[in-house]
C-alpha cells in the first residue's frame, strides 16, 4: 500500500465499537417506525393502504372490513409502539427485545408485499422488470436492523449462542438486502422507464444535475447504475478483502447521504403541508439510511 493510499487504508480499517453500533441502529430503526407509524394518521398515507394493503390478497379483507383509515389507526397503533420500545431498549433490555420482535415483523410483513401484489410491469416483459416493488425491496435490509439490535440484547442477556444466531442472520440479511437494492435497482437504470422516472430527482439536485450537462437522459441515468453497481462490488469483496469491502461502504454511505439531499431538492415534504409529514419521495430517501446501516453492520463484522 502506498503512503498516498495510507489514510484512505486507516479509514476503511476502522470499526465501531458495538455499543455505538447499537445505539445508532436503535435510533435509525426507532425514528422511523415512529415517524412512519404516525404518519398513518394522513391522508396520504390512507391512499398508500389502500393501494397496498387493499391489492394484498392478505389483508385486503381487513381494508374492506374497515377501511384505510382505521385500518392506518391499527397500523400506527402497532408501529408507534414498536419505535417507542426499540428506543427504551437503550436503557431496558426487555422492552427493547420486544420492540425489536415487532420491528422485524413490521418489516417481514412489507417485504412480504413483492411477493403478493402486482408490483412487476407488465407492458415492459413483467419480471424482472420492477416498478413501484423498487420501495419494497428495501425491506430486507431494514428487517437486518432489527435483528442485529436484537442481537445485541441477547448477548448483553448472556443468550451467547442465541445472539450469534440472530447477527448472522442479520449479516445475512445485510448483504441480501443491500444486493437486492443495489444490484437490482441499478440494473433498472438502464431502461429508458427508470432514466426517465429519475430525472425529477437529479435535475434539480446540486450533486447530480451535473450529470445531464455530460450525458443525455439515458447516458446519466446509465453512469449512477455503473457507479451503483461499483459500490455493490467492492462491499461484496468485504469478507475477502476488508479494504476493497470498507470502500464499498464509503460508496453506499455516500449514496444514502447523497438520496438524502433529494429530501430538501426535490423537495420529500408533501406538498399540501410540511415537514414531518413525507411524501413518497420523502419516504423513499428515508428507507435508504437503513441501506446504509445495514452496510455498516456488514463492515463491523469483517
Amino acid at each position: 500500500m502506498t503512503q498516498a493510499s495510507s489514510p484512505l487504508k486507516r479509514i476503511t480499517d476502522i470499526r465501531p465499537s458495538e455499543n455505538a453500533l447499537f445505539v445508532y441502529l436503535t435510533l435509525v430503526t426507532a425514528t422511523y417506525l415512529i415517524w412512519l407509524g404516525l404518519l398513518k394518521f394522513t391522508a396520504p398515507e390512507h391512499q398508500q393502504i389502500e393501494f397496498w394493503l387493499g391489492n394484498s390478497p392478505l389483508f385486503s379483507w381487513l381494508v374492506a372490513a374497515l377501511g384505510a383509515p382505521v385500518t392506518g389507526v391499527l397500523m400506527a397503533l402497532f408501529e408507534v409502539p414498536a419505535g417507542i420500545l426499540v428506543l427504551l431498549g437503550l436503557k431496558d433490555r426487555r422492552l427493547g427485545i420486544l420492540g425489536c420482535l415487532m420491528a422485524m415483523l413490521i418489516f417481514l410483513l412489507n417485504f412480504l408485499y413483492l411477493f403478493t401484489n402486482p408490483v412487476w410491469m407488465d407492458a415492459l416483459g413483467g419480471f424482472p422488470i420492477i416498478g413501484s416493488g423498487q420501495n419494497l425491496l428495501k425491506y430486507l435490509s431494514m428487517f437486518a436492523v432489527p435483528t442485529y439490535i436484537l442481537g445485541h440484547h441477547m448477548q448483553a442477556a448472556g443468550k451467547d449462542k442465541t445472539a450469534g444466531s440472530f447477527k448472522k442472520l442479520a449479516v445475512f440479511a445485510s448483504f441480501a438486502g443491500i444486493a437486492l437494492v443495489m444490484g437490482w435497482i441499478s440494473a433498472m437504470k438502464f431502461y429508458e422507464f427508470e432514466a426517465q422516472g429519475i430525472v425529477r430527482l437529479m435535475e434539480s439536485n446540486f450533486l447530480f444535475s451535473w450529470t445531464y450537462q455530460v450525458w443525455d437522459v439515458q447516458g446519466a441515468s446509465n453512469f449512477i447504475g455503473i457507479v451503483e453497481w461499483v459500490f455493490l462490488l467492492l462491499l461484496l469483496c468485504l469478507p475477502f478483502n476488508r479494504f476493497l469491502g470498507g470502500l464499498g461502504v464509503l460508496g453506499i454511505a455516500a449514496t444514502a447521504f447523497g438520496t438524502l439531499t433529494f429530501m430538501f431538492s426535490v423537495p420529500g415534504w408533501d406538498a399540501d403541508s410540511f415537514f414531518p409529514l413525507l411524501n413518497r419521495t420523502g419516504v423513499f430517501v428515508l428507507k435508504d439510511q437503513f441501506l446504509l446501516a445495514a452496510a455498516i453492520i456488514l463492515w463491523k463484522n469483517y
